[in-house]
């Protein structure tokens, strides 16, 4: 795909282009441009400029078709960073799989293993776990390697993993004498560590419904089984919980939510994560991180149809006001842990630091950031069998 990268490049409106665009910090709007045109123009822009590539799309079916096309384009695995699906209910029980997906996106990001990242504005404004918090809550481990068993049950159980006599599925860990299986949730299978005395004899992927073994290997990385780790510092975040308790129980009606607050305090001190643990991100970390803080400095983003992208965040946060509304008055979340999103203007701050391309089809008064240049390139889409 490199000749239709640098054939494109010799296009005199794409090269001018990605000449602006490489030495300012404007944003700038591009009409004229559709879906498959829309990536082709940001491989190139990624491939001459040798920066990182942020596609900012409206919803997750479009990023997943412009990630799909990247990935031809590129030629390497973008990072597709999916949705944030709150789970603030205690006793609702959810799928965790959007969360591990996404764990598995945020770790890529973390390490700087991304060179085009893929996702919607409401991925991006979602608080969520420190990039480093993150990084020493994954654990690797090596043939040869010694470990204190205990100690790595200890690590598995604060890292959000569920202990069970056998592991059937993702998060999950067991372990039987000198034998741990941990499944991972970026992980395809499950992986089983044989000891002798405290050192790591043996590594290998099994089959978690035959119990098999597939493969061996060498060291394996163990992600978090959950963004929100409440138990790494649980008697600071018991601690805080108690203290909004304290708070609250001088309003009145208060008496649901300060009795949930208590109990869940406690809960943490035993050592057990309440249901709906998304309602207490905010007080388990206190700096207000989101996805946007993991994207590298020098990184280029190019936004698909800038007015769709614009509408469908301010959709979603209105939900998100709307959805927490109900959650404080029902009692069930505390006003102090509320603030769980970047508003519009927080993103669009921060986006601006970046050089910014929006695409559109059609030229449009309706833009996420106000453009400083306005480009109209003509493209022509073949029919499929063109």
């Amino acid at each position: 795909m490199k000749g239709l990268l640098q054939e494109l490049l010799t296009i005199q409106e794409v090269r001018e282009l990605v000449d602006h665009i490489g030495r300012s910090n404007h944003p700038v709007s591009v009409t004229g441009v559709g879906s498959v045109q829309r990536a082709q123009l940001a491989a190139a822009i990624h491939y001459d400029t040798k920066r990182p590539l942020l596609m900012l799309c409206e919803n997750e079916k479009e990023a997943r078709r412009q990630c799909a096309d990247l990935r031809i384009l590129t030629e390497c695995e973008p990072v597709l960073l999916p949705s944030r699906e709150w789970q603030f209910h205690p006793s609702v029980a959810a799928s965790r799989d959007w969360e591990y997906q996404r764990l598995a996106a945020l770790y890529r990001l973390a390490q700087g293993e991304a060179d085009v990242i893929v996702t919607t504005a409401d991925a991006l404004v979602s608080r969520c776990c420190p990039p480093e918090t993150l990084r020493q809550a994954a654990l690797t481990l090596r043939i040869g390697g010694r470990y204190d068993r205990n100690e790595l049950v200890a690590h598995l159980i604060a890292a959000g993993y569920t202990r069970t006599e056998q592991v059937e599925g993702a998060g999950q860990f067991a372990l039987r004498g000198g034998i741990l299986d941990v499944y991972s949730p970026q992980g395809e299978n499950a992986v089983r560590c044989e000891f002798f005395d405290d050192e790591i004899d043996s590594l290998g992927a099994f089959d978690v419904s035959t119990q098999r073994r597939i493969y061996n290997c060498d060291e394996i990385t163990l992600l978090p089984a959950g963004e929100v780790l409440a138990l790494q510092n649980a008697e600071q975040v018991s601690q805080r919980l108690e203290q909004a308790a304290k708070k609250l129980s001088r309003k009145e009606n208060s008496e649901t939510i300060c009795r949930t607050l208590q109990t869940d305090a406690e809960n943490l001190r035993q050592g057990i994560v309440p249901n709906g643990i998304d309602r207490y991100l905010a007080a388990v970390y206190e700096e207000k991180i989101c996805a946007i803080d993991y994207l590298p400095e020098d990184c280029m983003v190019c936004i698909s149809e800038s007015g769709h992208v614009q509408e469908a965040l301010r959709g979603w946060l209105w939900q998100l006001k709307e959805d927490i509304s109900l959650l404080l008055e029902s009692g069930t979340m505390c006003g102090d842990f509320a603030a769980l999103a970047l508003s519009e203007s927080e993103l669009t701050a921060q986006l601006a630091g970046f050089p910014v391309c929006q695409m559109e089809s059609l030229p449009t008064s309706r833009a996420l950031l106000p453009p400083k240049e306005l480009w109209q390139i003509s493209a022509k889409q073949l029919s499929t069998y063109g």
